[in-house]
């Protein structure tokens, strides 16, 4: 194996690792968080937390995929230029950060009437300090230190769990406060691991250094800004559109798993990024075009299998863990987990015009997929409440996806009928459902078998490429004795 697959390898074992941990702190947070607080109070916190989510973006600047394709080159040619680069992104997050809380204080009351004084601010300022954090964050992925870059996402429900606890029982202030407090844990990380890139040099404002990265990541946070748009204005519109605090819990604990899931395959995806902007800056394209594609088809697959697996166990799952007073947020669940493979579409063709620096693309598509959920969800979620809303978000993915991918598809190397043959493929299992969802060990021998079968299936017809497997098979076999 070479050297660049064993440090991918390593990097997605590290990932791996942390998304562990965040699996773990997403099921302790959905078990116990939403039946101690209750749909009503729940639904408020929601949605504060919701709005927080929102603003992190204001702040992004697309520096996740800027330091990515850059900071690696400049790192190795010009370490002066990297540190600069550093400490103007971090002044330029500062100054927005710190703004935040004072905007929401304007902002809150216009939103719910319970969202005045404090807890907006405090909503803001946790926004603020995330956004602080992220250049921390960013320069840790661009430097392939994948581990502790996903500690920010992965860890972040199992260390806000006992603050809530502690605070949650005294109202939507003392919840954002403990919100806040866990922020504040995370931006101490950031600042220790990253302690020696903060110099007094590289901390001197220069915007005409910043402005030609600035303008290659200001494309790409206008299409970071519409993701998590369309993923957390659902929120906001069940609760503009229904006025119902309920239905806004049936939602967001959905967008919960949901977004855990998405984050999970986003960083997955996200990992190939430094190491396919190392081949396409070395002049290897072929290289870079086989791994987006072998990527891309193990990504959609395995997004099928997870379709079928959720749509077998959700309905005994959701109950379960949250009581009964929350069984309507399976059927949320179901339908939100129907685009996974769509957004697989969406993480590989944002690596592809990442190494590409040019997000015109994903922007376009990306606003056929806003346009398609605000437009549907003003009907569904009237009608249909959390449910509708689900359904105009899978909607709106799904039509992004497709817009992208007709796009970026000569990017990825892969064409319309191997990725409508990976989701086709998928669509015979979806029919056993009533078959074995009552029953929750059925239901998951039944995901396993599916899994078998679905992957057995694809390799045959050639809709996979055997490559991963081949690699798998190579590093486990036993090392010949080294000389002495």
């Amino acid at each position: 194996m070479t050297a660049e697959v064993k440090a991918m390898g390593r990097n997605l074992s590290l990932i791996s690792i942390n998304k562990g941990i965040q699996l773990m702190g997403g099921a302790l947070w959905a078990l116990i968080v939403p039946r101690w607080l209750g749909p009503q109070a729940y639904g408020q916190f929601a949605l504060a937390m919701s709005l927080s989510l929102l603003l992190w973006w204001v702040g992004d600047f697309g520096g996740l995929e800027v330091f990515g394709r850059h900071m690696p080159q400049l790192i190795e040619r010009k370490p002066k230029a990297a540190s600069k680069l550093f400490g103007q992104a971090f002044l330029l997050r500062l100054l927005v950060g710190l703004s935040l809380p004072f905007m929401m204080l304007l902002l809150g009351p216009l939103i719910a009437p319970w969202l005045a004084g404090w807890p907006a601010f405090l909503i803001g300022l946790s926004a603020g300090l995330h956004i602080i954090s992220w250049t921390s964050y960013h320069l840790l992925y661009a430097t392939k230190q994948m581990g502790k870059w996903s500690v920010e996402t992965s860890w972040r429900l199992t260390t806000q769990l006992p603050l809530v606890l502690m605070a949650g029982a005294r109202g939507v202030s003392a919840q954002m406060a403990a919100y806040t407090i866990n922020e504040l844990i995370y931006l101490g990380l950031a600042f220790h691991w990253t302690k020696r890139w903060f110099t007094r040099e590289a901390l001197r404002p220069d915007l005409r250094f910043l402005r030609p990265y600035l303008r290659m990541g200001l494309g790409f946070w206008a299409t970071n800004i519409g993701l998590i748009v369309l993923f957390r204005s659902g929120t906001l519109l069940v609760q503009l559109i229904t006025g119902n605090s309920v239905q806004v819990s049936y939602f967001d604990l959905s967008l919960t798993v949901f977004f855990l899931v998405f984050t999970i395959i986003d960083q997955l995806l996200r990992a190939f990024l430094p190491t396919v902007s190392e081949f396409k800056a070395g002049g290897q394209h072929q290289r870079a075009g086989h791994w987006l594609q072998t990527v891309t088809q193990w990504g959609a697959a395995l997004a099928v299998v997870a379709v079928v697996a959720v749509q077998y166990t959700a309905d005994w799952i959701m109950p379960f863990i949250l009581g009964s007073a929350y069984e309507e947020s399976a059927l949320v669940l179901k339908v939100m987990l129907l685009s996974l493979p769509a957004i697989v579409v969406v993480g590989m063709g944002t690596v592809a015009t990442a190494v590409q620096e040019s997000p015109r693309h994903k922007l376009i598509a990306l606003v056929a997929g806003i346009l398609t959920f605000w437009l549907s969800s003003a009907h569904l979620a009237a009608q249909m409440g959390a449910v509708g809303a689900a359904w105009a978000m899978t909607l709106g993915l799904t039509v992004y996806a497709l817009v992208f991918f007709a796009f970026v598809r000569d990017a990825l190397h892969l064409k319309w009928p191997m990725l409508l043959g990976l989701i086709a493929l998928g669509l015979p299992f979806l029919t056993a459902q009533t078959l074995v969802k009552d029953n929750f060990l059925v239901a998951t021998a039944a995901s396993v078998a599916v899994a078998f079968l679905y992957f057995a299936a694809a390799l045959g017809l050639r809709l996979l490429s055997p490559a991963p497997l081949q690699l798998l098979l190579r590093a486990g076999k036993p090392r010949g004795p080294h000389p002495s």
